[in-house]
């Protein structure tokens, strides 16, 4: 009689073992290579920012060199110019009337500048801004590309003014591949551009400044 149990309790004690087995821990170097599979790295034409800064301007700017070897880098842009109250006057034409037309506009002593040079001759690569004093458009937020590879200086400038500035590059080509982990903030901005400035090559014309880099990019 005793025989007729012993396939069966054989038999349980399989299913177990197997079922065990399948729902086992993984071990700690199993679980570093499941988390190593799950990063995502960051793809060769992504641009991260390197560089940030937010300021009031009032006739003062400051400055920083970064060496370009994988273009393009991209300048972000938003500002926030001073409001003024205008008055305008005018005839209506039906009851030929004086009247006055009270409104808030941008001040015109309000603009910002973002130039870039190359560091070593000075050169002009690229220059764009805010202000129609300036002769540039009121676009409250733009982003600026620039193709121009090599050591570049970048100067940020304004008056009457408050401009947050992002500056975004490619990681590859540009930092080395062990620093990949230290960028955090990145996109695409081919796909994501506010009112794009395209480059114009311009020369130096009048005085040239002398800029004291506020932060150098440590590659």
């Amino acid at each position: 009689m005793k025989e007729k149990y012993t396939y069966p309790v054989y038999s349980l004690a399989v299913i177990l073992l197997i079922f065990v087995a399948g729902c086992s821990i993984p071990s700690e170097n199993q679980t570093q290579e499941t988390v190593a599979v799950t990063h995502t790295p960051i793809p060769p034409d992504m641009t991260c920012s390197i560089f940030s800064k937010t300021a009031a301007y009032a006739y003062n700017g400051s400055a920083f060199t970064f060496n370009q070897k994988n273009p393009p880098m991209f300048i972000n842009y938003t500002v926030i110019p001073k409001n003024v109250t205008v008055n305008r006057v005018y005839t209506d034409t039906n009851t030929k009337q004086t009247r006055t037309l009270t409104y808030s506009d941008y001040s015109s002593s309000s603009w910002f500048e973002v130039t870039v040079r190359d560091n070593a001759t000075r050169e002009i690569v690229f220059q764009d801004g805010f202000g129609e004093s300036k002769g540039y458009p009121l676009y409250l937020s733009r982003t600026l590309k620039v193709l121009k590879s090599g050591d570049l200086i970048v100067e940020l400038q304004g008056n009457d003014i408050r401009a947050s500035v992002t500056i975004w590059v490619k990681p590859h080509g540009n930092f080395d591949e062990s620093r990949m982990s230290e960028f955090t903030s990145c996109m695409n901005w081919e796909g994501n551009r506010d009112t794009l400035a395209t480059a114009v090559p311009t020369t130096i014309q009048g005085a040239i400044y002398t800029w004291t880099p506020e932060n150098q990019i440590i590659q």
